[in-house]
């Protein structure tokens, strides 16, 4: 099952200039949190036998982001710059600014493990680690147009002195602000490669006849490269994050050559709470969530054809520095189909898989394209 098999999560990593964005009232540390919104279930999913032994995965996965979304689904936008008080009579005033923020990853994780030839209350443990090597490209792109000078209703009139005098301040107020535009987009337009979070998982796996039941939990190790003044990181940051989590299929009709609509047809369902710690460098604590995903897959010869459907909503709100009580939190949808090969005489086979996301509230939304290597020994 997919605790530890196949399709482990893929990370959209990503970070949104705070100072720039809507609001400090975040869903979890930078618009993301360590379950990624895409599906892990496959045409594996209906595999009917366990192998004891050494499996992995190779999983290489092309993911574009390309908006983040408030607690009402609407893209952020910068905050509006208040205006600057030249003289008692005269002010800047600044219009809406724009954002514009798109990021490319290509991501390779790498899965190996092992599943026992001894039985434990009728089922085999299953041991697991998931690396992922990352790539990512950021276009972050913040405009503001130029502030301009309001009189106060008594304003008196000014001499060509005093007209002088305001214009050079007022291009001194629009050229700080500017700066700092531009100071925001260095820090995040970036292209990085490096090494994402470890996943350590353990899982209990037990096979019945038609019923398949796997119950687990995943550790993420902070491995990854992780610069908080930067915006794009392999790495989530300095924290740990423990997911508890179980996983079942059931096949409806496993005799593939029949003409029966169930013929060779499976459902699974998966659910887990991941608990984060305190990210140690920024004194932030993202809120707990739920993942929760529906799959099904139906089998003809070597081929499989199917689809998932997911949500990852945050349980509890985030704490620490920058946290607001009461913030909105993070939810996010996906769905998307999927097709496998098994290869003939092989206990290996291929997945290729779509995923799209929907319905999301201070979130990255984003599209994924995954192919996957399954081999088992």
């Amino acid at each position: 099952m997919h605790l530890v098999t196949p399709s482990l999560p893929v990370r959209a990593l990503f970070s949104v200039f705070v100072g720039l964005a809507a609001s400090s009232a975040q869903a979890a540390e930078g618009y993301k949190l360590r379950q990624a919104p895409v599906g892990a279930f496959g045409g594996e999913m209906a595999s009917g036998a366990d192998n004891p032994g050494l499996f992995g995965t190779a999983s290489l996965t092309q993911i574009d982001i390309y908006k983040v979304v408030d607690g009402s689904g609407n893209e952020i936008q910068p905050q509006a710059v208040p205006s600057v008080q030249l003289t008692p009579n005269f002010k800047l005033n600044f219009p809406a600014g724009t954002l514009d923020i798109r990021q490319k990853q290509t991501q390779l994780n790498l899965l190996g493990g092992y599943l026992s030839d001894s039985v434990y209350a009728g089922g085999r443990m299953a041991f697991a680690v998931n690396v992922p090597l990352i790539t990512l490209s950021r276009s972050f792109v913040v405009t503001q147009a130029t502030g301009t000078v309001s009189p106060t209703p008594t304003a008196p009139p000014l001499t060509t002195t005093q007209v002088g005098q305001l214009s050079a301040a007022a291009q001194q107020a629009n050229s700080s602000v500017q700066a700092r535009v531009l100071a925001a987009s260095a820090s995040q337009n970036a292209d990085v490669t490096g090494l994402g979070d470890t996943e350590l998982s353990v899982v209990w796996v037990r096979h019945q006849d038609r019923l398949k039941v796997a119950a687990g939990a995943s550790v993420f190790l902070p491995t990854g490269e992780y610069d908080r003044n930067r915006g794009p990181n392999p790495g989530f940051g300095n924290f740990l994050t423990l997911r508890p989590g179980v996983a079942v299929s059931y096949s409806l009709n496993p005799d593939h050559s029949q003409s029966n609509w169930d013929s060779g047809v499976t459902v699974a369902g998966r659910l887990s709470y991941g608990i984060n710690s305190v990210n140690v460098d920024t004194d932030y604590r993202s809120g707990n969530f739920v993942y929760a995903e529906l799959g099904l897959v139906k089998v003809t010869g070597n081929w499989a054809f199917g689809a998932n459907i997911l949500t990852v909503r945050q349980a509890t709100d985030d704490s620490g520095a920058g946290a607001t009580l009461g913030a909105n939190r993070y939810r996010n949808n996906g769905f998307g189909p999927f097709v496998s090969y098994k290869l003939p005489g092989q206990d290996a086979g291929f997945n290729l898989q779509y995923s799209e996301n929907f319905g999301s509230e201070n979130a990255l939304v984003a599209k994924y394209l995954q192919l996957r290597f399954i081999k088992a020994w």
